[in-house]
C-alpha cells in the first residue's frame, strides 16, 4: 500500500475515498431522505397553522424511521453503497477489502449519529490517514473510490 492506493486482487486497484467525497455522498443521501420525509409529511401528516403538512407522530413517524433504516444501512449492507455513494462511485468494504454485511453496516449507521451530529467523526477522519470515522473503526470498514 502506497499513497493511499490499495491493491485488490490482480485486476482492481482502489484508492481511499476522500473526505469531501464522503461528505458530499452523505449530503446527497440526507437530501433524498428529506425529500421522502417532506413527501410523507404532505400525504400522511396533519396540517399545522397554514404552513403546510408536517409529521406530528404516529404511523408517519414509524414509516419515516423505517425508511431511514432502509435508505442507509440496508442498502450499504446489501450493495456496499447508499444512493449518494453510488452517484459518487465510492463503496464501503471491510478492512480486508471484501463486501460488508448488515451487521457492519448497522454498526456504521448507529455510530453515525455520534460521527455526524457531534462532528467527532469528522475530527477522527481528519486525523486518520485512511479517512476512517468512528463508525468505520468500530465496524472494521473502509470507504474506497471505485
Amino acid at each position: 500500500m502506497q499513497n493511499n492506493v490499495i491493491e485488490y486482487s490482480f485486476e482492481n486497484t482502489f484508492q481511499i475515498a476522500q473526505k469531501r467525497t464522503r461528505i458530499i455522498a452523505f449530503i446527497i443521501d440526507l437530501f433524498i431522505y428529506a425529500i421522502i420525509g417532506i413527501t410523507l409529511g404532505y400525504f400522511l401528516g396533519e396540517p399545522i397553522n397554514e404552513i403546510g403538512f408536517m409529521l406530528k407522530g404516529g404511523t408517519p413517524i414509524y414509516v419515516m424511521m423505517l425508511l431511514g433504516f432502509l435508505l442507509w444501512p440496508i442498502s450499504e449492507g446489501i450493495w456496499g453503497q447508499t444512493i449518494g455513494k453510488r452517484i459518487l462511485n465510492i463503496k464501503v468494504l471491510t478492512n480486508h477489502y471484501q463486501s460488508i454485511d448488515i451487521t457492519a453496516s448497522l454498526t456504521r449507521y448507529i455510530l453515525g449519529f455520534i460521527d455526524y451530529v457531534l462532528l467527532i467523526g469528522f475530527i477522527v477522519a481528519a486525523n486518520n490517514k485512511m479517512n476512517k470515522r468512528i463508525g468505520d473503526i468500530a465496524a472494521n470498514t473502509i470507504v474506497v473510490q471505485m
